[in-house]
């Protein structure tokens, strides 16, 4: 894992562009780092232990326990590694972020192939084989603190007043175009405000740049992808095509959604008649609240909550911090989220899915659309029990946090996948289990 490393002056000995300026020169190439990454971690989670429980020489001969345990300690490996830097993708992941999404994988990997090997009545070292499991979390739980510790990347940015604007992170350094290229440094970008008029001699420097083999990245797309939002100012209709996302994406998450849904009713039935019996004890009134929200393409549906307010109380359409509406039980189950299991009834209708948009009430739907620039955007999919938006920033209501909100569920749309449906997932467990963002 390397920084990049400025060069002085007296080692250029780098060809000189057309113009006469100095070269721009790249930093030494990423991909080496992941390389390394995955063969030092086979070597460490998987090759590493076959000496401990080897009985002799592995693939001397016929395939027995040793071959075995070393094949499915391989996949294992492979499969969480290859997951962990898929989901390690998307922004504002921290190292205990990043265990949060490796280790629910980790454990249905190597459980799925523990499974298949006892179905198949195949010999292994069970012992081995997930201690193999252990090696991989300690592992990626290694990489991903020294990752996000001394991984530092060097940025060149045009011009120097977009300087200002750029996201504060440990892990990236924002440079003067024109100091870098004085000074012969390297950096692994270019980040240039493409909306400027940057004038004929920076855009020559950046095609230069191009040609060099350094990235050259717009500004707002650079934002976008180190904070997960996407910004609102200078958005246009030419964009809005690539917040659609593909049919092909939908059914299959619709598919699955339903399948997953259907398969969970047997577990999730008995927890909501335990909780419907103890909102029922705990105040009188109805088991449910049923409010009208705003979901896909704008038709209005009717939503399903546990009640958690006693039953009667007036007061506007969002809750405050502390809120004496809100019941001793209904605190406990907005803090943990079980106010929100009934929706799995919205899901299966149709109105909703487990990841999207928040759905807001009709009546504060209209004034969000009136007052917020491309709101009525986040109908373009159904809304969702769970969302971007909600696992990163939590409740909002005043305008500015509005405003907020809305671009992370821009990113969401612009980016949407069963990857980043995953992330939201397995981070949204970990929000529940920390109780933050409700009220």
């Amino acid at each position: 894992m390397r920084r990049a490393i400025p060069v002085g002056p007296e080692a250029s000995s780098v060809e000189r562009p057309l113009n006469g300026a100095r070269a721009m020169r790249s930093a030494p190439q990423r991909f080496v780092e992941t390389w390394i990454d995955a063969i030092v971690g086979f070597l460490f989670c998987v090759v590493m232990p076959i000496p401990i429980y080897a009985t002799g020489e592995p693939f001397a001969g016929e395939l027995g326990g040793t071959e075995f345990t070393i094949i499915a300690t391989a996949l294992g490996y492979s499969v969480v590694w290859y997951c962990g830097r898929r989901l390690d993708a998307f922004p504002r992941a921290t190292l205990q972020g990043n265990i949060g999404y490796v280790a629910p994988i980790a454990v249905l990997t190597y459980a799925l192939i523990a499974a298949i090997l006892l179905l198949l009545r195949i010999e292994y070292s069970r012992v081995q084989f997930f201690g193999s499991g252990i090696l991989t979390l300690l592992w990626m739980a290694s990489v991903a603190q020294l990752r996000s510790r001394y991984l530092i990347r060097n940025y060149a940015v045009m011009p120097r007043s977009s300087i200002a604007d750029m996201p504060v992170l440990a892990t990236c350094r924002w440079l003067d175009f024109d100091d870098v290229q004085n000074l012969d440094m390297r950096v692994d970008a270019i980040v240039a405000d493409l909306g400027a008029d940057l004038g004929e001699g920076r855009l020559a420097a950046l095609a230069d740049a191009a040609i060099a083999g350094v990235p050259v990245l717009d500004r707002r797309y650079i934002v976008e992808t180190m904070t997960g939002r996407t910004p609102l100012g200078g958005l246009t209709p030419n964009e809005f095509g690539a917040l659609l996302p593909s049919r092909q994406y939908l059914v299959v998450r619709r598919v699955i959604e339903l399948v997953l849904t259907v398969l969970a009713l047997p577990v999730l039935l008995p927890v909501l008649l335990i909780v419907a019996a103890i909102v029922r004890l705990d105040s009188p009134g109805p088991v449910f609240f049923v409010q009208t929200r705003i979901g896909r393409r704008g038709q209005p549906f009717r939503m399903i909550k546990f009640r958690t307010m006693f039953h009667g109380a007036g007061g506007p359409s969002f809750t405050s911090t502390v809120d004496p509406r809100v019941t001793r039980v209904g605190g406990f189950l907005r803090q943990c989220r079980l106010d929100e299991l009934p929706q799995l009834f919205n899901i299966l209708r149709g109105d909703m899915s487990w990841v999207g948009p928040r759905p807001e009430a009709a009546s504060l739907e209209q004034g969000y659309v009136r007052d917020i620039e491309h709101f009525a955007l986040r109908g373009i999919v159904r809304p969702g029990v769970t969302g971007w938006a909600q696992i990163n920033q939590g409740y909002a209501h005043a305008p500015d946090e509005m405003r907020s909100k809305l671009e992370y569920d821009l990113y969401y749309l612009k980016h949407c996948s069963l990857w980043l449906d995953l992330v939201i997932v397995l981070r949204t467990f970990a929000v529940v289990f920390r109780g933050t963002g409700a009220r």
